[in-house]
């Protein structure tokens, strides 16, 4: 499936429902991707092929109210802003961060607070998926109070650098126990029909330099840690993002 398959899949998945349809208009016309009794695959590319450009490379980028002067009469100031399209359905996307309580970066929403969870790090020395479930659905339940419908959390790299600047929102080296508790807290999140994500891709394990960093591991290596990781998360969380 593509990349825009995939984008289009995710804003048509069921993982909340609720918050979503909540925000849609309905489209006038037949709409393919609307069809539940479809293939995912179709329906996402029915909704492709009707989107313009512009809608698609304004779904693709969306805005960083931080350092964007365009502002919407529905954005919340956050860690992120996509434009819904009201003729074809499609919700528009309020995101916050993130995995330990609903983050207020740099302030934006002035005297807006939320309640703040021990690292993940310490979530993870529980061993106890339960606690990641409850601390979850706190933050997500925080989350789509304040009306954000995408909660940037399940992180889920693993430790591989001390130095690393976002130890402490990830859950240790261990790819099986780091998984399990993903899961369960990204499960947590959308009990509140939320979406939540899974972060930050395989083997973004440093914050400086990450976007430039060059990762050198064999496939089955990858494949019996950081991925492990990744698949566990995702088969027990079932994210409505990547």
């Amino acid at each position: 499936m593509s990349f825009k398959l995939v984008l289009a899949a995710a804003l048509l998945g069921g993982v909340a429902p609720a918050a979503l349809s909540a925000q849609t208009t309905r489209p006038t016309t037949a709409a393919p991707w609307r069809n539940a009794s479809l293939p995912a695959a179709e329906r996402a590319r029915a909704l492709v092929q009707a989107m313009t450009r512009a809608e698609k490379l304004r779904t693709v980028h969306g805005l960083f109210p931080p350092m964007t002067k365009e502002r919407h009469a529905d954005m919340i100031p956050s860690a992120g802003y996509v434009p819904g399209v009201p003729r074809l359905g499609i919700p528009t996307l309020r995101e916050s961060d993130a995995s330990l309580g609903v983050a207020n970066q740099v302030e934006q929403r002035k005297g807006d607070t939320a309640t703040a969870l021990p690292a993940s790090l310490a979530t993870a020395a529980s061993f106890d998926p339960a606690i990641a479930f409850a601390g979850g659905a706190m933050i997500g339940a925080e989350a789509r109070a304040k009306t954000f419908n995408v909660l940037l959390a399940g992180g889920v790299n693993l430790t591989r650098d001390a130095w690393n600047g976002r130890n402490f929102e990830y859950l240790g080296e261990d790819p099986l126990l780091a998984g399990l508790m993903a899961a369960e807290s990204i499960r947590g999140v959308q009990t509140n029909h939320i979406v939540s994500t899974v972060k930050h891709f395989a083997l973004n394990s440093q914050e400086t330099g990450r976007t430039v960093l060059d990762a050198r591991i064999d496939e089955k290596a990858l494949r019996e840690s950081d991925l492990l990781a990744f698949k566990i998360a995702i088969d027990g969380g079932k994210p409505g993002s990547v």
